[in-house]
């Protein structure tokens, strides 16, 4: 019998709309997605959790999900290294972590540049 194909339930997929087998899919919820959105999808949301911690206004989730979204696919950010950034952020500045996602960009593609 042959397998049953899904379309990938998340929004940013990875594979532009193609089909995933139901052997291959990863299921969260009820939804089935392929195994490496669903990856790209879990680390988005633990840096949201991550940044949600240090935030007093909890109504500014979708917003900083939003941020991070088009950080890691418009501006291709790794969501590793925001998570990173974000808990070396809290460790420094125990007073005063990263509030500006957006600044996150800029430090990125600097630490790109020395790199490269």
């Amino acid at each position: 019998m042959a397998d049953k194909e899904y379309v990938c339930a998340y929004n940013h997929c990875l594979h532009h709309g193609e089909k995933v087998k139901s052997s291959e899919a990863v299921v969260i919820g009820k939804k089935k997605y392929h195994w490496d959105c669903a990856a790209t999808k879990q680390e988005i949301a633990e840096c949201a959790s991550a940044y949600m911690e240090i935030t007093e206004d909890k109504t500014q989730y979708p917003i900083v999900m939003r941020i991070i979204n088009t950080l890691v696919f418009k501006n291709q950010v790794p969501p590793e290294y925001i998570l990173k950034q974000i808990k070396k952020s809290k460790l420094y500045y125990k007073s005063k972590p990263v509030h500006a996602l957006y600044g996150l960009r800029r430090l990125f593609w600097e630490y790109e540049m020395k790199m490269g």
